[in-house]
């Protein structure tokens, strides 16, 4: 059973964004590059929700706890950040 194709547009982009895109892709295709920094710029609605949820559990915390709940917070989004999302079937 075949894919649907998915759909796509062309976006124009400024040569200094295009290059900038290029500097930081890595071994990313541009294309995924792009897709990738779409996908995070949603996540950011659902960080404030976290956010907002994480801070009624930390304000009770002595300040040093706080830091260490900050911190291991901190450690496991850049975790999830780095690990390759699936991609949708």
């Amino acid at each position: 059973m075949s894919r649907p194709p998915r759909p796509s547009f062309h976006v124009r982009l400024s040569p200094e964004l295009k290059s900038r895109l290029e500097e930081v892709r890595g071994r990313k295709s541009l294309n995924r590059e792009v897709n990738d920094r779409l996908e995070r710029s949603f996540g950011e609605d659902l960080a404030m929700q976290f956010g907002e949820i994480i801070a009624a559990y930390l304000a009770p915390l002595d300040e040093e706890d706080r830091t260490k709940a900050v911190r291991l917070a901190s450690e496991l989004a850049a975790v999830l950040a780095a690990k390759p999302r699936k991609r949708a079937p």
